[in-house]
Formats: C-alpha cells, sequence, structure tokens
C-alpha cells in the first residue's frame, strides 16, 4: 500500500517533513521492523531489509522486500530465510547484506542467496558501505569494522574507540562511522552520546568529525550535505564544516539507517514499521 502525502497532512499525522521539502512524498508499509533501504540504481528499485521481530534474534524471521521508486511495494518478500538483516551494499551484481554474525551474498538479478559468510567472533553486524568494489562493515557489539573485497572478508579494525560503531559512510580517502555512544543500557540508551568519526583509510587514525551529538544510526552524503540521524530520538541532523550539528527534522523514534534516491532521502522506521521518501532540497 502506498500513499502520497502532503506536507500538511504529515505534520497532522505527527510525521515531520524536512523544512522546505517538496510538495509530496510518500510513505508506505506496514513492514515488520523495517531497518535499511537501498536504491538500486541499475534496476531503479529499492531493497529494504526487515528484521522481523527482534533485531539481536537468529530466528530466520528476517527478509528483504523490493519496491519501487514511487513506493509501490513489487514482492514483500524477495529474500525471506535470514534472521534480522540490516545494513546493505552492493558490490558490482552483488547485494551485501548484515546479518548478525553473517554477510550474506546475494544475486541482485535473481534474489538468489550465492553464499552465506561467517564472521569470526561477530556479534551484531550492523552498517555497510560501498564504493562498488570494496565494502566495510561494522559490528555494532564489539567496535570492529571489517572489509570485504573479491569476495573475502578480513578484520580492518578493533578498537574501544569507536564506541559501538553503527552508519558507515566510505568517501575517497575516509571512512565516516556513526558510533552510537559509551555505557549502553538494555534499552539501547547511553551514558554519553556517540561522535561522527572519521578514518583515514591509509593510516586508520580516527578523528572525529561532530563529537556527542546522539545515538547515530544513519550516515549519508546528499550532495554536499553529511547528514546523520539519532535512532533513539528520531531526529534528522546536518553536520556543517565546523562540527555543528543542526537539526534539520524530527520524525519518530526509531529512525533507522537512512540512505539516498536522486535527490531524496529513504527514511526507514522501525518502530513506525514504514518506509518513508522525502526530497531534500
Amino acid at each position: 500500500m502506498r500513499y502520497l502525502i502532503t506536507s500538511a497532512v504529515l505534520a497532522l499525522s505527527g510525521l515531520a517533513t524536512i523544512a522546505q521539502a517538496g510538495p509530496e512524498t510518500w510513505t508506505t508499509g506496514p513492514f515488520d521492523m523495517p531497518e535499511s533501504a537501498i536504491h538500486d540504481a541499475a534496476r531503479d528499485r529499492i531493497v529494504l531489509s526487515l528484521i522481523g521481530g527482534h533485531p539481536g534474534a537468529a530466528d530466520g524471521n528476517g527478509a528483504l522486500a523490493l519496491l519501487s521508486p514511487e513506493g509501490d511495494i513489487l514482492d514483500p518478500a524477495w529474500v525471506t530465510g535470514l534472521d534480522a538483516p540490516k545494513g546493505m551494499a552492493i558490490v558490482g551484481s552483488t547485494l551485501l547484506v548484515a546479518d548478525l554474525t553473517r554477510l550474506h551474498e546475494i544475486d541482485l538479478s535473481t534474489g538468489t542467496l550465492i553464499r552465506s559468510l561467517d564472521v569470526d567472533g561477530a556479534v551484531f553486524l550492523n552498517d555497510l558501505t560501498s564504493d562498488g568494489q570494496q565494502a566495510f562493515v561494522s559490528d555494532f557489539m564489539t567496535n570492529r569494522i571489517w572489509r570485504y573485497e573479491a569476495g573475502q572478508l578480513s578484520l580492518w579494525m578493533d578498537d574501544a574507540n569507536l564506541n559501538h560503531p553503527n552508519g558507515l559512510l566510505l568517501e575517497s580517502d575516509r571512512l565516516l562511522v556513526g558510533s552510537w555512544g559509551a555505557g549502553m543500557r538494555d534499552d539501547f540508551s547511553t551514558e554519553e552520546p556517540g561522535s561522527l568519526l572519521s578514518i583515514n583509510l591509509a593510516d586508520k587514525t580516527i578523528s572525529v568529525v561532530a563529537a556527542r551529538i546522539g545515538n547515530i544510526d544513519g550516515v549519508v552524503k546528499l550532495g554536499t550535505h553529511l547528514l546523520v540521524n539519532d535512532w533513539i530520538t528520531g531526529h534528522l541532523m546536518k553536520i556543517d564544516a565546523d562540527g555543528t550539528a543542526r537539526t534539520v527534522a524530527k520524525h519518530a523514534p526509531g529512525l533507522a539507517d537512512i540512505a539516498t534516491m536522486g535527490d531524496s532521502l529513504l527514511l526507514p522506521s522501525m518502530l513506525e514499521g514504514t518506509l518513508s521518501a522525502q526530497p531534500y532540497p
């Protein structure tokens, strides 16, 4: 089911539109714990990961759905039998999916599971980012980042300063990492908010881009705009050049791994069970 929603209706329903956004956006669902969306540009469609229950349970209830760029659900169960799939990235014609302790390789043309790579010592694989040739995957619970290239996985970083790494964004010479924060409690809140970090790809030095800004889930670049979101509050923030984080939209708590599709943002809401697309100026 798809809805075309004007900004006025969004305001009435409690869903926030981005300041100065276009006149229409869409929201579709319901889904069972949608966590991450990726635009498959070559086939002009959206893949949405569905946790299907508890985000840490290896229960076989996870799935991937296919949607059109207009929000129509093309296949609600394109890939099934996963556990708690979260972040995704595309390398060549292969879709990579982070799923707790395994990294799945899926044929983008057919949806066939090619193989599942067991990640040694992994607990909660979370986000993925790729430049089309290599990919990086975060382990939320072990403070590790893994590198995938030519079908092989290797441990790339193991550092407590990552403070529960979640969202990733690979740029030319650096890897941006959205940390969740220190002192995580049972309800996923933290004693200290997380920071947006930058890791130099050449020497692996870690620097802080924006300090103590929230429980960061997604990290994206839209044009020149660097955007992150806070899962706990649902806030979408723009990161200025001086490291200032400015809230540009307020969504419901549970806003998960945001993504881009052209000039629009894809906004999966785990707790609301929806996926939305909204233009960004």
